[in-house]
């Protein structure tokens, strides 16, 4: 039953990160992208982000915990560095990635950023280039969409035995 649990609480909650993730990838930023004002496109991406951020860490930690108790549960610590767990590693480095870019990289630097770019567009008395900022973000995401997206289809892989 515990196990059964944990299960269904990892997947929705993977499902709701991932789906948050995707949400602000493929209609967000592009919308945000395409707006002409500067300071309007840093302060409507900064609301967001602030509302959007704390969730993502919220469910890093709840998939996190929910995943290591099903990998005690099952008595994977021998398979995971084997062959066969190579999808579960995938796994679980995707998600010690997002575990140093939400609760290390995003308050300390892109926080940073966006708050720099919200004061007039400046940080350490340089002038961003708030459109370049902007692009490399959208990419970024796009490929934070994409190594997500294939950790959760490794996951299924690796629970269902498919290779």
């Amino acid at each position: 039953m515990l196990f059964a649990s944990m299960h269904i609480i990892h997947l929705l909650t993977a499902i709701l990160w991932i789906g948050g993730l995707g949400f602000i990838t493929i209609l967000i930023l592009p919308m945000v992208v395409k707006m002409p004002d500067a300071l309007q496109k840093v302060l409507l991406f900064q609301r967001i982000e602030h509302r959007f951020a704390p969730l993502a860490r919220y469910y890093t930690a709840i998939v996190g915990v929910s995943g290591f108790i099903m990998f005690y549960l099952m008595d994977l610590e021998g398979v995971v560095f084997a062959k066969e767990g190579r999808f579960l590693l995938f796994m679980i480095i995707v998600w010690i990635f997002w575990v140093i870019m939400l609760f290390g990289l995003e308050p300390l630097i892109i926080k940073r950023v966006l708050d720099s770019m919200a004061r007039q567009g400046e940080a350490d008395g340089k002038k961003l280039d708030i459109e370049g900022v902007f692009n490399i973000m959208n990419k970024l995401h796009w490929v934070l969409l994409t190594l997500s997206l294939s950790a959760a289809t490794s996951g299924a892989i690796f629970a269902h035995g498919l290779i």
